[in-house]
């Protein structure tokens, strides 16, 4: 298992360079300039030079290509936080709770090489080399030191980009992780039973419903939500339920925080009031797509020979269905939410722009219309890269779902 995933990663680095590459290329050769809109001035002709020269718009394409590429696997040197905060870019842990994860992993590291290691010289390597990775990042997390890469300046002038894009990734991870959590919640617990009542009423009606969620636009289902759920909701009620802009309320600090500095209750009800509707319109499709998916994966288990014994037996149903045909039905349903991690992340870009979520959806949006490269190429290689470490945990989780799937 280790060596396949150290030869996923390997792939998975070539296929991030081919996407680089292709993305640059397209950027490159669909026209127009970073410095259109300073051209309109003939009186900035000065500037666009200086300009030109500083980001390098008067290399060939080739040159630009390798001086972003080397920018971009390039660390820059970054002074220690002070505080109790460790920070990668901008999102933050407290350093206690890593500190504590970490001398977890190291004592269950070394308790597990004392038993299970041996005189295997394999073994033995790969469990220091675990144990010294847990003590490098132990060394990281008290020493406070920040890691970024150099992934350049917006040519917007809004600064570097990895600043811009991981002040924004919090936002985005919370709002396509509550999405993803809701559609897993909600899709397969309905497909399961969809499958038990195969053409019930209920059965009817969710495939209708699946059907005519999946083939609406995600913008579409947004501006229903605000409509329905927020404002005719609150006229209807004359409560407001839900927001449908922005993150949190103006008064948001004034409500108070909660023990240990933590956001108090009367806060956490503001963000879920805001959280609810984009995340809902971003589920709604992965949800009809669950759903369908785990229908079809558990109508074909519970009709295999497998299951036939295991009923003849006398086996509860409960046990027949959650124990036996639910974990070899959910490995579509693994592989459907891995590639399903870049779907959330293109739903989330239209998503933010309709509800004026804070997230890297909107910086995203006006990085295109800016033609701002370095902000265009580092979101869509942070895409990227989600979808090759989700597919090499999708890997794993098959091996741990089916036994018969083995990578030594």
């Amino acid at each position: 298992m280790f060596a396949y995933i150290i030869r996923r990663l390997v792939y998975g680095v070539v296929t991030l360079f081919a996407l680089s590459l292709v993305v640059f290329l397209l950027i490159q050769f669909s026209g127009g300039s970073p410095l259109d809109r300073l051209k309109l001035n003939p009186r900035m002709q000065p500037v666009i030079a200086q300009l030109t020269e500083l980001w390098g718009l008067d290399k060939p394409w080739y040159e630009q290509y390798f001086i972003w590429l080397r920018n971009f696997v390039t660390p820059v040197d970054v002074p220690a936080q002070e505080g109790l905060i460790v920070v990668l870019g901008k999102l933050g842990i407290r350093s206690w709770v890593a500190i504590a994860a970490a001398v977890a992993a190291v004592g269950y590291t070394v308790a597990l090489f004392f038993v299970k290691v041996k005189a295997n010289w394999w073994r033995t390597f790969r469990a220091f080399s675990i144990i010294l990775t847990w003590l490098i990042a132990f060394w990281i997390i008290k020493s406070r030191i920040v890691f970024a890469l150099n992934w350049g300046i917006s040519f917007r002038g809004d600064g570097p980009v990895w600043d811009n894009i991981f002040g924004a990734a919090g936002n985005t991870f919370r709002l396509g992780a509550t999405a993803l959590l809701l559609a897993l919640i909600v899709g397969i617990p309905l497909g399961i039973y969809q499958a038990i009542k195969q053409y019930s009423f209920f059965d009817q009606l969710g495939t209708m419903l699946s059907f005519i969620t999946f083939s609406t636009p995600i913008f579409i289902i947004g501006v229903m939500l605000q409509l329905i759920l927020a404002l005719y909701m609150e006229r209807w009620t004359g409560v407001k339920l839900f927001y449908v802009v922005g993150m949190t309320s103006s008064g948001y600090e004034e409500l108070g925080r909660g023990l240990f500095g933590l956001p108090s209750l009367a806060q956490l009800g503001d963000v879920i009031q805001h959280l609810t509707l984009p995340a809902i319109s971003i589920a709604a499709i992965s949800m009809a797509g669950y759903s369908r998916f785990q229908r079809a994966s558990m109508l074909e288990v519970m009709h295999s020979d497998y299951l036939r014994t295991a009923k003849a037996k006398g086996l509860p149903r409960r046990t027949v269905v959650v124990k036996h045909a639910l974990r070899n039905a959910l490995i579509p349903i693994v592989t459907l939410v891995s590639l399903d991690v870049a779907f959330i992340i293109g739903g989330a870009i239209i998503t933010e722009s309709i509800f004026g979520w804070p997230g890297v959806g909107r910086l995203y949006i006006g990085a295109i219309q800016s033609i701002d490269y370095p902000t265009i190429m580092a979101v869509v290689m942070a895409i990227g890269a989600g979808v090759v470490v989700m597919n090499i945990v999708a890997d794993i989780l098959y091996g741990v779902l089916d036994p018969r799937v083995r990578y030594d």
